[in-house]
């Protein structure tokens, strides 16, 4: 898909940079940001190169959009994960484009259950740790090409990790206090709704 070509990118991704840069920052003691103020550089650096890249090709396909939109649950994940160990959490970051093969329809990849059981499985078998942190919404085809599971992606990963290697319970915090009538960042007067059936639900999604 070819496009024209906008330099804007370059205030974008510095805008980026100085946002993470300040939760690390934030997030961190000063005496262990080094390494994580470094970490963001470089993500940033990637990314910069990629755009970079595509401006002068001026072209944009969908599977270089979804490389472009991992950046966001990579870089908030690695910052967490950094936050945690600061506070001597025996933590993990796990790459989840590793561990969670899919389809190669980008923005919206199937998950291929069989192979991603596998590996999940025996990631966390030879693995041991108190807690894990990895990038939700994220995963790859069999290519190595990283792909995105669509909307509720980051909820649907979670699920993914906690169906193979049977967990227990299964968490998913959001920013609102249930499920709601619309988006309430859109919407004035929304109301919660008390109960639904997984049918509803499946319907306003």
């Amino acid at each position: 898909m070819l496009f024209r070509s906008n330099e804007a990118y370059k205030t974008i991704i510095q805008n980026l940079e100085q946002k993470h840069l300040d939760a690390v920052r934030t997030l961190l003691p000063i005496q262990q940001q080094s390494a994580t103020l470094s970490l963001v550089k470089q993500i940033l650096n990637e990314l910069e190169s990629i755009c970079e890249g595509l401006f002068m090709l001026r072209e944009l396909s969908m599977r270089m959009q979804d490389k472009i939109i991992s950046f966001g649950e990579i870089l908030s994940s690695k910052i967490i994960s950094a936050t945690l160990q600061a506070k001597g959490v025996k933590e993990q970051w796990v790459d989840s484009r590793e561990l969670i093969r899919t389809d190669s329809k980008y923005f919206n990849a199937l998950v291929n259950k069989e192979i991603t059981d596998a590996q999940i499985q025996a990631y966390f078998e030879n693995n041991k740790q108190d807690i894990y942190m990895a990038p939700g919404f994220i995963a790859s085809d069999a290519e190595g090409n990283t792909t995105t599971l669509g909307r509720g992606g980051s909820d649907y990963t979670g699920a993914i990790y906690a169906a193979a290697i049977n967990a227990s319970a299964l968490e998913i915090w959001t920013d609102v206090s249930g499920m709601m009538t619309a988006d309430p960042r859109m919407v004035q007067n929304v109301k919660e709704i008390p109960r639904i059936s997984y049918q509803e639900a499946m319907e306003l999604s």
